[in-house]
């Protein structure tokens, strides 16, 4: 498995980035779910933005292949 150190401030601008994209997402009509329960996108970044963070997203597309759903789940090992 792949691990890399990110400085702080780094993970800060990981975080402030994929906020400002899920909230666009959200009001393009985007849903959004953390461990199969509807979420905000400051939940979800709470949860999905750590080092080592435990989360994938899965972003389930509409028959005509646009987003409409992105379902971060938590990833265990085995």
């Amino acid at each position: 498995m792949y691990e890399e150190k990110i400085e702080v401030e780094d993970m800060e601008a990981v975080r402030e980035h994929m906020l400002a994209r899920l909230e666009q997402m959200r009001r393009s009509g985007v849903e959004l779910f953390v461990d199969g329960q509807e979420a905000l996108p400051d939940e979800v970044v709470s949860k999905a933005v750590r080092e080592n963070s435990p989360y994938m997203a899965d972003y389930v597309l509409d028959a005509s292949g646009i987003i409409e759903q992105v379902r971060f789940d938590r990833v265990t090992r085995r």
